[in-house]
């Protein structure tokens, strides 16, 4: 049975009155934590791919990266090094030029990949999801530094100190938070209760008594 507590956090963190709106989730994320992976292979995309009607996402590839200006050049600094800001700007190029679930389909095949941030896997993935690679790779060398600094500074507002780090309707709760990484779906379903998408349990009806 839910924790009293828990549930009322729950309900107010959700916003279950606004149930008729999209519920807003947040990913804070880089490209090369081991535990962003997860959360975006085996909740993010397939919970988006199954409720993209109730959804809205809004995914924030900067991490625990650090920046500075010298001279008129931007450096970037990575948790995993300098692949992984480049898989930083290639996700941030694939968000701000595609439709969202193509962008996030090509990150779910890029983070999928044995070498996830590799030109031969964006290749790939740009291939199957029907992005082309070179569009990529320019967006990277035009755009791609004010992209990460406008994460950046996204990021800086929200002052996680961890990824993944998942928000909803731009409010953060450890325990809500926690249960998204493990059923994301169950989530989701709990926000729209009152009128469940398909795919969701239905609700249990609880028998009446019989009195003599």
């Amino acid at each position: 049975m839910m924790n009293p507590v828990y549930a009322i956090v729950l309900l107010s963190v959700l916003g279950f009155s606004q149930a008729e709106k999209k519920l807003k989730v947040s990913l804070y994320y880089e490209s090369l934590c081991g535990g962003c992976t997860d959360f975006i292979r085996t909740q993010l995309h397939p919970v988006y791919s199954q409720f993209a009607d109730y959804l809205e996402l809004d995914i924030v590839p900067f991490g625990n990266a650090q920046y500075e200006k010298v001279g008129k050049k931007w450096i970037f600094k990575c948790q995993h090094g300098p692949q992984e800001c480049y898989g930083n700007v290639i996700h941030a190029c694939a968000l701000a030029s595609n439709p969202l679930k193509t962008a996030l389909d090509f990150i779910y095949c890029s983070e999928g990949q044995a070498d996830r941030v590799s030109d031969e896997t964006f290749q790939k993935c740009a291939t199957e999801v029907g992005i082309k690679f070179e569009d990529l790779k320019h967006c990277t060398e035009t755009e791609g530094d004010s992209l990460i600094v406008a994460n950046a500074k996204k990021s800086a507002k929200v002052g996680y100190s961890w990824v993944p780090f998942v928000t909803f309707n731009d409010e953060y709760d450890e325990d809500v938070s926690k249960e998204a990484q493990e059923d994301l779906k169950g989530l989701v379903c709990k926000y729209f209760a009152d009128k469940p998408p398909k795919g969701c349990p239905s609700p249990k009806v609880v028998p009446s008594v019989c009195r003599a």
